[in-house]
């Protein structure tokens, strides 16, 4: 890709995940990310169709740097994921703040869910559990998410991680 192509999607991309920092991502309009990025609207549109475009982009790239951490580990137990997981929000609180801030969560627990859906088909070969119950899951690991972010993250991440692996297991096994 040409250098000049990757840095004005940097850039947008940067400005968005700024502006999320601080305003609903309804409210945010593509001039705003424009100026934000000090690029033209016209270079914003050679890189994106919407600011919908720019933010499914944005959240890919963080669930593919996730996703490449949990391969690079060879997790394959529903507890190590959640670590990760955690650890990863832990780490970038400010990923966390721009989804919450911007009224995302529908769009971030969406990506998620497929996730943790391609994660038990791929790596968690003796137990499959229906893709309603995954959805089921991941809306309690993101709700737990949330608490947890809006405790300070005072419970320890292997701790949290745990017992929410151990819940998840001990509903698969009576079903």
């Amino acid at each position: 890709m040409d250098k000049r192509i990757e840095r004005t999607q940097a850039k947008a991309e940067k400005a968005l995940f700024e502006l999320m920092q601080n305003k609903n991502f309804s409210e945010i309009s593509i001039t705003d990310i424009a100026n934000q990025a000090a690029i033209s609207r016209m270079a914003f549109y050679r890189n994106y169709a919407s600011k919908e475009d720019i933010l499914n982009k944005f959240i890919q790239k963080e669930y593919d740097r996730f996703v490449a951490d949990i391969t690079s580990h060879h997790l394959e137990r529903l507890d190590q994921l959640l670590e990760v997981y955690f650890g990863y929000f832990k780490a970038n609180p400010e990923v966390l703040s721009a989804i919450v801030n911007a009224s995302i969560e529908g769009l971030a627990l969406e990506k998620q869910s497929a996730y943790l859906l391609d994660f038990f088909e791929t790596r968690v070969k003796n137990q499959q559990p229906a893709p309603l119950a995954v959805a089921y899951y991941s809306g309690a690991i993101f709700a737990s998410l949330l608490y947890w972010r809006k405790t300070n993250y005072r419970c320890p991440t292997t701790e949290l991680s745990t017992h929410l692996a151990e819940k998840i297991k001990k509903d698969l096994l009576q079903n």
